[in-house]
């Protein structure tokens, strides 16, 4: 296993150039100490980093004058796709209790019929089980040579600018950080043979089968017969690709200030139509890029996203555009904007009764705000000797906005507010016994208004 013995400080020695990386990210972000969690295979990349962290949280203790202080943790994600899997469970546990480091197992199934191919799928199923981890970043072993192959990888799928950037270094919003990353294989390998340090062996690795194996065994030795800074210069180029479309992402925001608008009586982000057609295609196309990954949804190939620019901006205004953007997620046009909608409608309807809690969670897309607010929503002595029922449209309601003014259907009030036809149906509604009091975002009925020295209730829909 390990040496115990520290290296001396260098400037070319591994464990200062990945203390630089952290001293620069931490830059960001400045405080005593930092909480790292380790995805920890067993395998030679990350059992270096492993080592790596722990030399180097020992030399911090070591000097009075460090800028911060590190708590070194892992996690090792068993996929079971492997009848070695338990026994590199083994293997992680012995390592981890050697070096003192605490471990978690995390135990997840891989759908091999996702559709997105075996590597994606555990792939996904590995960052979403690292992501539950409580830490300020979670440490990957990614190296110079992953990043080539993932570069090259992108080009053969025909990826964008982004696609292209590869891996980042630090990626904030998921607390991911890559300190190996601009760090060879072969620096790596020399690192582990010159402090002893054991690994497990992936069969699965040798595989060409897999994309990824095919790239890195057949394609990438034969290139760098001929560029023998292959890897390297990949490597540039992806970090070339990250920095445009960090430009391209600025770009996107100072546009969606003219383009991006809040859905009619909802909290959905839309995007104004006649205000992106003044864009040109690559600039329009640039927006929807930001707005789908604004939504979190998997970016459209090239083909679907002319498709989605196209009949946005040159449909009939009246025609009823429905574009599967993914499973369960459509983009639709109403009345001069696009939104991203949930194709899952609520399979039953729901009564509830509102027990004066601030938060009512109606679906896992729909909850209800309940605010207490002076002159506004319901009059909260209304609500005194009354229960609250929530429930959705069944159809001949009516609703009175206005004392002395005749009650409107609820079709002519959703219609009149602009609400969009697919909303219409899961809008929730509160009543008083028989009464249809409030439409949350639109008003509530005058019977039961709270006047302006009056606290009432405001009640406020936020959906999907």
């Amino acid at each position: 296993m390990a040496s115990s013995k520290l290296p001396p400080p260098n400037k070319s020695n591994l464990i200062t150039r990945v203390n630089t990386c952290l001293t620069r990210v931490f830059h960001s972000k400045p405080q005593a100490s930092y909480h790292l969690v380790l995805a920890y295979s067993g395998g030679l990349d990350s059992t270096v980093l492993l080592h790596v962290l722990i030399t180097l949280q020992q030399q911090l203790r070591a000097d009075k004058d460090a800028q911060f202080q590190l708590s070194i943790s892992a996690m090792h994600v068993h996929h079971g796709l492997s009848a070695h899997a338990d026994a590199w469970v083994t293997h992680c546990q012995q390592t981890c209790v050697q070096f003192g480091v605490p471990l978690q197992v995390e135990y997840v199934q891989v759908n091999r019929q996702s559709g997105l191919g075996i590597e994606a799928t555990a792939r996904n199923a590995r960052y979403a089980a690292l992501q539950q981890v409580s830490a300020d970043f979670i440490c990957l072993a990614h190296h110079q040579d992953d990043q080539a192959e993932t570069l090259l990888l992108q080009l053969m799928r025909g990826a964008g600018v982004k696609g292209l950037a590869g891996m980042a270094e630090v990626d904030l919003t998921q607390r991911l950080l890559r300190p190996l990353l601009n760090i060879s294989r072969q620096a790596i390998e020399t690192y582990a043979q010159a402090n002893q340090l054991q690994w497990i062996e992936d069969d699965s690795n040798q595989n060409t089968d897999l994309d990824r194996n095919f790239m890195r065994h057949q394609v990438m030795p034969l290139l760098a017969t001929r560029y023998p800074s292959l890897h390297k210069t990949l490597s540039r180029t992806a970090q070339h690709m990250a920095e445009a479309n960090d430009l391209l992402t600025e770009l996107a925001q100072l546009d969606v200030a003219h383009v991006l608008v809040s859905g009619e009586q909802s909290n959905q982000r839309c995007l104004a139509i006649d205000q992106l057609a003044t864009f040109n295609a690559a600039r329009a196309k640039n927006v929807l890029r930001w707005w789908i990954g604004l939504h979190n949804v998997m970016m459209p190939n090239a083909e679907l996203l002319e498709q989605i620019w196209q009949q946005l901006i040159h449909a009939r205004a009246d025609a009823s555009i429905h574009i599967q953007i993914a499973p369960n997620r459509l983009i639709k046009r109403y009345l001069g904007l696009a939104y991203i909608v949930n194709d899952i409608m609520p399979a039953e309807t729901y009564h509830v009764l509102w027990q004066g809690e601030p938060v009512v969670q109606l679906t896992s897309d729909d909850r209800l705000i309940f605010e207490p607010v002076k002159g506004q929503g319901i009059a909260q002595d209304k609500l005194a000797n009354h229960a609250l029922r929530i429930r959705l449209r069944e159809g001949s309601e009516r609703f009175r906005p206005e004392l002395g003014r005749p009650s409107r259907t609820l079709k002519h009030i959703l219609q009149t507010h602009k609400i969009p036809p697919w909303q219409r149906g899961r809008i929730p509604l509160l009543f008083i016994d028989e009464t249809l009091v409030c439409i949350p975002n639109i008003g509530v009925d005058a019977s039961v208004a709270a006047q302006p020295e009056e606290m009432g209730v405001l009640i406020r829909w936020e959906c999907m």
